[in-house]
């Protein structure tokens, strides 16, 4: 990661862009964040006001115009590979010509210089009328309107064959209960649960309830092994996607010897299984082949969600 870049507005840590689109290269390995820093020049920096489109009453960096000094920005200074350098140049509208990016000198909290790429506005005389503002704010940012996720944008943030190891904010939670009946096969009618309900990460939280036979897989062992007898289910825990889980079951038969292992198919439930399931919104879980380890792993991306918009708000809608 090679480019250096200045973030003054709603790419900051913890804005909408941030969230959408910075922070996914950050978790995905694409983007570090190096520290906060302050422009060596004066820049004039204004809110774009809600009548002048784009309607989104965004920040606007222009570059030094005759008669207005401006202030030194106070911003936020990344490293970013190739990638995610393209996708912020497609998110500021680099090629159709809405911003233009240049090279300016950024003095850091340690006082060291760096150059970095910063994206300015052309000086617009409407623009440069409006107050001008030393830094973007939480204030200004709750005015902010955004447009729909940019496909493209947040595809380039994920990065070629990455694993995405993290999500980039707290992600809010959706809580599923569901009863499981004697007979039912635990791994499959979970895997029924999430594809009804459109469910694209969630994790179990909790499991109560016992088995009859019991299928499992223990570490390192190729082949199941099956269980039969009366068993009570000491946990089941786990993550759960469209595209995959990852789940282990330890159980205790009734001289209390525990097993444990990957839950395959074919643990049936003797007379009940209660189970808690977290739904984690805004985000994704797939699992590509890791290079790393040989194996299909977890891979946690951000998706085209409002993750500042709570749980229980979505259910109610």
């Amino acid at each position: 990661m090679t480019n250096l870049i200045f973030v003054y507005g709603t790419l900051k840590r913890g804005f909408t862009n941030y969230e959408r689109y910075l922070g996914v290269a950050v978790a995905s390995g694409g983007a570090t964040f190096v520290g906060e820093g302050m422009t060596s020049e004066p820049f004039p920096l204004v809110i774009r006001p809600a009548h002048m489109p784009p309607t989104t009453c965004g920040p606007v960096l222009m570059d030094q115009a005759e008669g207005h000094e401006g202030n030194q920005i106070i911003g936020e200074v990344f490293r970013v590979d190739d990638r995610c350098l393209e996708a912020m140049d497609v998110l500021e509208g680099v090629k159709s010509g809405y911003y233009y990016k240049r090279s300016t000198s950024i003095r850091m909290e340690d006082a060291i210089l760096m150059q970095c790429d910063a994206y300015f506005y052309p000086p617009n005389g409407e623009l440069l009328a409006l107050p001008l503002q030393p830094a973007y704010t939480a204030e200004h940012h709750a005015l902010y309107q955004p447009g729909p996720v940019n496909q493209q944008i947040l595809a380039l943030c994920q990065g070629a064959s990455r694993h995405g190891l993290s999500t980039t904010v707290p992600c809010p939670m959706a809580v599923h209960c569901l009863r499981l009946l004697p007979g039912d096969d635990v791994l499959t009618s979970l895997q029924a649960f999430i594809k009804e309900r459109g469910i694209s990460a969630a994790a179990i939280l909790s499991c109560v309830g016992s088995t009859g036979q019991t299928v499992l897989r223990p570490a390192g062992v190729p082949a199941p092994r099956t269980f039969s007898s009366k068993y009570e289910i000491l946990s089941l825990s786990g993550t759960f996607g469209a595209q995959g889980h990852h789940l282990h079951m330890s159980i205790s038969d009734p001289d209390c010897a525990v097993f444990g292992g990957h839950v395959m198919k074919g643990c049936l439930v003797r007379t009940t299984a209660e189970i808690v399931l977290g739904e984690i919104q805004g985000v994704r879980f797939s699992r590509p082949q890791d290079p790393r380890t040989g194996y299909d792993e977890l891979s946690i991306d951000m998706i085209a969600c409002d993750t500042s918009q709570s749980a229980a708000k979505r259910l109610k809608q």
